[in-house]
Formats: structure tokens, C-alpha cells, sequence
């Protein structure tokens, strides 16, 4: 699965049963990182709390450039 707008990032379960994020870098290539099925909440609710944290300090460097 691509995720929409992030053409370069890619989901998928591995054969090993694996869930993965993969990433292409044309500098350093691919970046995959894998997590067991089990820690897949867990996963998901760090990556909702750091969401506004993150979306934030996106701004706030956005003002700073302009």
C-alpha cells in the first residue's frame, strides 16, 4: 500500500509475517523498518500522539522561513 502523497513510502506485511514501512531515498536508498503484528497499536498510537506535536513545529518552522 503507498500512502497517498508520499509516493516514496510504501506498507506492507513481509512473508516473515512482518508488518514494514519502507521508504526510497534516491541517496541512500531503501529504509525499512519492521515491527511484529503485536506491537502494531502500540505503533499507531505513537505515531497519533506525535502527529499534532509534529504538524505544530511544521508550522511554527514554516513562519520562521517566510
Amino acid at each position: 500500500m503507498r500512502i497517498k502523497g508520499q509516493a516514496d513510502i510504501e506498507v506492507f506485511v513481509a512473508d516473515s509475517g512482518y508488518i514494514c514501512v519502507k521508504q526510497n531515498d534516491s541517496v541512500d536508498g531503501d529504509r525499512v523498518i519492521e515491527f511484529a503484528p503485536a506491537y502494531g497499536a502500540k505503533v499507531v498510537e505513537a505515531i497519533t500522539q506525535l502527529r499534532e506535536f509534529a504538524q505544530a513545529r511544521f508550522e511554527k518552522a514554516e513562519l520562521v522561513e517566510e
